[in-house]
């Protein structure tokens, strides 16, 4: 047997985790903070469930991790946290809107691996259902851009509505019955050759004449979109002003940039759309996103009555690529104590550092002191104590500073004063 992960999957070792862990630790508090609640739902979810808002071609359809169980169910691995939310709301009849939930948790989807993006991974996201206005887009943007900063990422924000893409289609003379493949299409823009779309768009039918019309629409600016005589325009336009006011209000509109041809992929969103991107290009791909969606839970429940609903999701792959060369010397260990047969005195000297917030490790191997302090210097650990009947008898401790190879004697007291500042 040879051993080896499964492709995009990953060990993560200490020095990971502490990254991936604070990096959750911070998301979970800022969370919580616009007032989100959390829950957990299940990884396996009934293959019809994670099925019933798409076409049988649709390309997420093909990265389902499908499944039997011993019942012969057919199952699958959830693909993200959105599907699982729509069925806590449809199973949870008592449920008082508007509801705020946040969910981390690991999905699965069998697609292309590269960096920042991998077949087993996690998703952080924020829904609300109930609300059916722009405000929460806004407060959305606003939580997104200080939790970026609290990462210690600088994101700026591409933001659009899907109904004015919709109208701009229309407009164009394109049929209805088409608008779903072209926006796909169109939202490729920065990612191929303008070519490659025109090429795209020509499978589907549509003349030279209708394709330079529409890229004609799509690179007018903002104020000129306001011209334009349809429904559809005008109701995107006049949910993009709404928008737009909250972001000059909160003085970040200087961080938001208007980009008409964003439509996060998917054909779920039905209004304002947005996604993230790092100002300083560490990862040229979007690192969070979300939008309105507000047919999928009305449809799942139907029962006569709208769910609008909003979220955003935060990557913890791109932001961990990101951060990790940056965080990846941080220390996982404060001090290193090693007992020249003192263990249990040396074991009460750590608990008592422990209780103080310190994190300590014992040497309860009996390595050589020489060996101990390589072991410490390889591992980034800040401090070296050795604890012998010495040390024990006069209550005076020995501590090695690694970083400026100097050692000093204090008692307990001013052991901690040292290690405070």
């Amino acid at each position: 047997m040879k051993l080896m992960n499964v492709k995009g999957t990953y060990d993560y070792m200490p020095s990971d985790m502490r990254i991936r862990n604070d990096i959750l630790d911070i998301l979970r508090k800022n969370f919580e903070r616009y007032g989100y609640l959390p829950i957990e739902t299940p990884i396996v979810n009934y293959y019809e469930l994670l099925s019933y808002k798409y076409s049988d071609d649709a390309e997420i359809l093909s990265e389902i991790y499908r499944l039997t169980d011993q019942g012969e169910r057919d199952l699958g691995l959830r693909y993200d946290l959105t599907v699982p939310f729509c069925k806590v709301v449809g199973l949870n009849k008592d449920l008082v809107l508007p509801f705020r939930r946040y969910e981390i948790g690991r999905v699965f989807r069998n697609g292309p691996v590269k960096a920042g993006r991998t077949r087993e991974f996690y998703q952080c996201d924020v829904d609300v259902v109930g609300i059916d206005n722009r405000y929460i887009e806004a407060e959305q943007i606003l939580m997104a851009i200080n939790t970026y900063r609290e990462l210690g990422i600088d994101a700026v924000v591409k933001y659009n509505n899907r109904k004015l893409m919709s109208g701009l289609i229309e407009y164009a003379g394109i049929p209805k019955e088409k608008t779903d493949s072209v926006i796909g299409i169109i939202d490729k823009l920065e990612k191929v050759s303008r070519n490659e779309l025109i090429d795209m768009l020509k499978e589907l039918n549509i003349s030279d004449k209708t394709i330079n019309e529409l890229f004609k629409l799509f690179e007018m600016k903002y104020d000129e979109y306001k011209e334009i005589d349809n429904d559809l325009v005008k109701e995107g336009v006049s949910e993009l002003d709404e928008v737009n006011s909250y972001l000059i209000e909160l003085n970040i509109k200087d961080r938001c940039e208007f980009t008409p041809t964003l439509a996060r992929g998917l054909s779920i969103y039905t209004g304002i759309v947005f996604e993230f991107y790092d100002k300083q290009k560490r990862m040229t791909s979007a690192i969070g996103g979300g939008g309105r969606y507000d047919k999928i839970i009305t449809n799942f429940m139907n029962n006569g009555n709208s769910y609008p609903a909003v979220g955003l999701s935060f990557g913890l792959e791109p932001i961990f690529v990101i951060l990790k060369q940056e965080m990846e010397k941080t220390r996982l260990i404060d001090i290193y104590m090693v007992p020249l047969d003192t263990n249990i005195d040396t074991l009460k000297l750590a608990s008592l550092l422990r209780e103080e917030g310190y994190r300590v490790l014992i040497e309860m191997n009996k390595k050589k002191v020489g060996k101990c302090f390589e072991y410490a210097e390889k591992n980034n650990i800040k401090y070296v104590m050795i604890i012998g009947e010495n040390e024990v008898n006069s209550g005076v401790y020995k501590i090695k500073d690694m970083e400026e190879k100097v050692e000093y004697s204090y008692n307990f007291d001013d052991l901690i004063k040292y290690l405070r500042k």
